[in-house]
């Protein structure tokens, strides 16, 4: 078996445990929990109809008569709480908020797409905006439905330098990596000028988001600075690495962007617009589903959970994505519920909305995959492995 194929093999075993230990802590049925004191009456059941109104129908499993239930504290001195399972709240959803939220995701990603275009032109690459949105969304495609060393980023850069045959071929495909590390600087820039607004809730987590931002910057210094790249000795380092000749070429063609550092830093403000409209594409489909998380918290969560899910196990950050919103929700969101075991329902609720929208981002992909059938001069495996293994 090849080395590749093993490689694959443990990031798939490895998607499908974490999601094991994610899924097995979701509760799945519906629940009403009667408490009196320190005593507490729960039954599994099923709510009939909306979830989160002020009078809820529930239908035990054990055969009793169903009962009208009024959420809250009772005449009786007793409490009562009604908690949905995972599948309710997918149930009664809001599909027009939906809708809203998945189109803030498409303005989202056609926006990058510009972005992308930009780091083309000013390479005098022979690219138009319709282009980099197509090869943008080809990239989408595969970062949903193939999993493994490839991705949709070395998809995206095999078929744009196919495209630019005449072109500079290196500047081409070192557009994708650049336009990655600007998209993650301005996530990070988001996260890091919201939570400045709530270090009181976050300031473990500002931390986290203040270093990736740093490690973006540091990065940009070492790429465009004489004095640094001087001190660090990099071109001696990269003449020493295996493929030197391929290296040096590729440090050029991010050296190049030198000369437009005020485009770079202008992408990485304006790029938090397309930032702001994929988190509100989060939180429309939170908001969608009635999960009572404030707007503010997902400008903070949400950056940090699609930073962590860039780690390349599974697709799309399956998996990842959602062992991250389990647990956010759940410590930063249980103070929003009143329930007995606010964690869990928050758990619960987060893991929801991370399957759903990333459901979601698959039936988006698929626009990328019409457009690769509609491609006449398609990549294939034996395009990535070549360029892969380039060596000029």
């Amino acid at each position: 078996m090849k080395r590749g194929t093993w490689i694959n093999l443990a990031k798939f075993l490895c998607v499908a445990g974490l999601l094991w230990l994610v899924l097995a802590k979701v509760a799945w049925h519906d629940m009403r929990t009667v408490h009196r004191g320190e005593a507490a009456d729960t039954k599994v059941g099923r709510i009939v109809g909306a979830w989160d109104e002020s009078v809820v129908r529930f239908e035990p499993d054990d055969g009793s008569v169903a009962e009208e239930i009024r959420p809250g504290a009772q005449a009786d001195g007793s409490r009562v709480e009604v908690t949905p399972g995972f599948l309710t709240y997918v149930r009664n959803i809001d599909w027009w908020l939906f809708a809203l939220g998945a189109l803030c995701y498409f303005v989202s990603a056609s926006f990058a797409a510009i972005r992308w275009w930009w780091l083309l032109r000013v390479n005098h690459l022979d690219v138009t905006p319709f282009e980099a949105w197509r090869f943008t969304w080809i990239g989408i495609f595969f970062n949903n439905f193939v999993p493994g060393q490839t991705g949709g980023d070395v998809v995206k850069a095999v078929y744009i330098v196919k495209h630019c045959k005449n072109g500079n071929r290196v500047a081409a495909g070192v557009s994708v990596l650049v336009d990655r590390i600007l998209g993650l600087g301005s996530l990070a820039l988001l996260a890091a000028v919201v939570v400045l607004f709530a270090l009181d809730r976050f300031g473990d987590l500002a931390l986290g988001i203040w270093a990736v931002l740093l490690g973006v910057m540091l990065i940009g210094c070492v790429a465009f600075s004489r004095r640094i790249r001087r001190a660090v000795g990099l071109e001696a380092i990269v003449r020493r690495l295996p493929l030197s000749g391929l290296l040096k070429k590729v440090d050029q063609a991010i050296y190049f962007y030198r000369g437009h550092t005020f485009g770079i830093a202008a992408w990485m403000v304006v790029g938090m617009a397309s930032h702001v409209l994929s988190v509100l594409s989060v939180a429309l489909i939170g908001r969608a589903m009635s999960l009572g998380m404030p707007t503010f918290e997902y400008f903070v969560l949400v950056p940090i959970i699609n930073i962590v899910s860039a780690v390349p196990l599974g697709p799309n950050g399956w998996g990842v994505g959602e062992a991250m919103f389990g647990h956010l929700f759940r410590t930063y969101g249980a103070g929003f519920v009143a329930a007995a075991d606010a964690g869990q329902v928050m758990y619960t609720r987060g893991v929801a909305l991370s399957i759903l929208y990333r459901i979601h981002l698959t039936m988006w992909s698929l626009l990328g995959g019409l457009l690769v059938l509609l491609e006449r001069d398609r990549v294939t495996q034996a395009d990535v492995e070549q360029e892969l293994l380039r060596r000029e």
